[in-house]
């Protein structure tokens, strides 16, 4: 991967084509099928053609011999804006409910009140800005193309600005689902704020990132169905949107099928009916949900009513961002229930499905992504297969959903550009970026008084 062919592939748009040569191309595209060798054209930032042999004299060619080309991953669901604190919450523990003065002290380890009650009010907008970008260039090494930031921690308009100029600066495809902290005082602009983001920011209809509104699905929602309607925008839920009317909502027109349900936990049957007869999506975290959570991931009682769930990380502040992970977790949960129960497990081409097509579909961009389809946006993603962990590949799926990790993805490209390249991001200062996170971090712990050394062992 040569240097003079990366400045070949920084072109703009217009000047660019782009020809990824011999690799073995997995599409996820039924239509397109997969090819143990082939070509991709790219023709500025759209897939032109895939087949076994493209002749492009124009094209400057990239070398995909030993490379696994797979459309990039989707991600519908992570809170970028805690990277500074990543992996300080090592595990869930439950938040007492005693008395702290009678000696039952609230729980550190607990997320909702370090990450919501005591780390969130003490956010700057520099804060928001340094965590989210560290968190989507984490997203983009291991080639999550597309992020949908679920920023409920919009103190105010300038830590909204602050989120919104990162994932602009990160270069991915991105959407900022913006929605008001959990506790803690605030400026309480949203959601009056949205209009300023969409104008300022998202005007737009043809452009890397847009913008959506979020909500805990338990909270009053009715105030943000004339903003909804005036704005023309998806919703993002966290859980409990089964304690809403859905039923109601639907035959009203405030949803409409454009909204995004993390985790998909609590449903009953006839809510999930609701939701996929009406064309709505659903993600699950496999891991928060087994560690965090209850341990159970509803992927497969979502299948069995027609709707193929996305997969999203949701967590920096106790998991590294990494869509291999989230993979490999969800795959063994389903083969342990088929082992214990008889359920019917996913297969790996299911389990990369929905962390690549089901994914977009999630972010409200399954159109122009999420596979390897002619006409789609160049969003893709090559495995270098000659590492020793991967090499030699033999089954293709098997190799990327539970061989393969962040180590293993060589190249990325967002919009026809490479954004990664022979293993490294392309134009980031990382030592810049490392300065801001740990001025972030020192500020933070410093300020919450948080109980642990900056390097803990505690358990």
């Amino acid at each position: 991967m040569s240097e003079a062919v990366l400045d070949a592939l920084l072109r703009p748009a217009e000047d660019r084509l782009v020809l990824l040569k011999g690799g073995t191309v997995l599409s996820m595209d039924d239509a397109v099928g997969d090819l143990a060798t082939g070509d991709v054209l790219i023709d500025g930032d759209r897939i032109a053609e895939i087949a076994p042999s493209i002749s492009a004299p124009a094209a400057t060619v990239v070398d995909a011999r030993d490379r696994i080309v797979l459309p990039g991953f989707c991600d519908p669901h992570i809170h970028c804006w805690e990277g500074a604190l990543g992996r300080i919450i090592p595990e869930n523990v439950p938040q007492s409910t005693g008395d702290p003065i009678a000696g039952a002290p609230v729980s550190s380890r607990s997320y909702m009140h370090s990450a919501h009650r005591l780390f969130a009010p003490a956010f700057r907008p520099a804060d928001i800005y340094a965590g989210t970008l560290l968190t989507l260039l984490n997203a983009l090494d291991g080639g999550i193309t597309t992020v949908v930031d679920n920023m409920h921690n919009a103190r105010s308009p300038e830590h909204s600005d602050a989120a919104v100029t990162a994932m602009f600066d990160a270069g991915l495809r991105g959407v900022h689902a913006v929605g008001q902290p959990r506790s803690g005082g605030w400026a309480e602009t949203f959601p009056a704020d949205v209009y300023r983001l969409r104008d300022r920011y998202f005007s737009s209809e043809d452009q890397l990132c847009s913008m959506r509104l979020y909500a805990v699905g338990s909270d009053d929602l009715t105030g943000l169905f004339p903003i909804r309607k005036d704005l023309d925008l998806w919703f993002s839920f966290d859980s409990h949107i089964d304690q809403q009317p859905l039923q109601q909502w639907y035959e009203e027109g405030h949803f409409d099928g454009r909204e995004a349900i993390n985790h998909g936990n609590f449903l009953s049957p006839g809510q999930r009916q609701l939701v996929v007869d009406h064309g709505a999506q659903v993600n699950v975290c496999p891991r928060i949900e087994s560690q965090f959570r209850y341990g159970r991931i509803p992927y497969t009682e979502w299948v069995e009513q027609g709707l193929r769930p996305g997969i999203s990380n949701d967590n920096p502040m106790t998991y590294g961002i990494d869509m291999f992970s989230e993979m490999r977790a969800l795959y063994l949960l389903q083969r342990v229930d088929a082992h214990r129960y008889g359920a019917e497990s996913a297969t790996l081409r299911r389990i990369l499905q929905s962390a690549t097509q089901k994914g977009a579909d999630n972010c409200g961009v399954g159109a122009i992504t999420g596979s390897l389809t002619p006409g789609k946006k160049a969003d893709i993603v090559l495995l270098d297969t000659g590492r020793t962990q991967l090499f030699p590949r033999n089954n293709v799926l098997c190799t990327v959903v539970q061989a393969a990790d962040i180590g293993c993805v060589d190249s990325v490209f967002v919009d026809g550009k490479p954004v990664k390249w022979g293993g490294r991001l392309v134009g980031v200062d990382f030592e810049q970026v490392r300065t801001l996170v740990q001025e972030s971090h020192d500020h933070l712990v410093r300020t919450v008084g948080w109980p642990h050394d900056a390097v803990d062992f505690d358990d």
